[in-house]
């Protein structure tokens, strides 16, 4: 799966309409976000044994179980390359304390809440807690 040309402009498209999308499990939460931002960028979604498959915290665990390696960062480390955080580009997914997002440069954006508002946040690269980087692949 690779990066299509236009890949910057689909993923400001999918990331617009979520700005204000309150958490759901299996719906809009950190997995199945970054996975709709690398559909966005390379028209491939890379988690589709996952949908509909759980909308609890516990779902979820049993989920990365059954279609997965057991984690969330097993299970990415067998679908993406891994890659120093401190190299991560725009786009590439990130995890923060757990948190997964997606790279937008100078810091990760993930679902979440500031305050009393619901729906993406932004986190600065200096304030991300041992973070992991996996890279979404640029076209040949």
């Amino acid at each position: 799966m690779y990066r299509l040309p236009d890949w910057e402009t689909r993923l400001a498209a999918y990331l617009e309409p979520l700005r204000a999308l309150p958490f759901a499990w299996g719906q809009h939460d950190c997995c199945t976000f970054a996975a709709g931002a690398v559909k966005a960028m390379t028209g491939t979604d890379p988690m589709p044994e996952f949908r509909g498959h759980y909308t609890t915290p516990r779902g979820s665990a049993r989920a990365l179980r059954r279609f997965g390696a057991g984690t969330l960062p097993a299970t990415l480390n067998n679908k993406f390359e891994t890659v120093d955080p401190s190299l991560a580009h725009r786009g590439d997914i990130i995890m923060s304390d757990g948190l997964l997002g997606i790279c937008l440069g100078p810091f990760l954006v993930a679902v979440g809440a500031e305050g009393d508002r619901e729906g993406l946040v932004r986190i600065d690269r200096n304030r991300w807690v041992a973070p992991r980087a996996w890279h979404v692949r640029f076209g040949l």
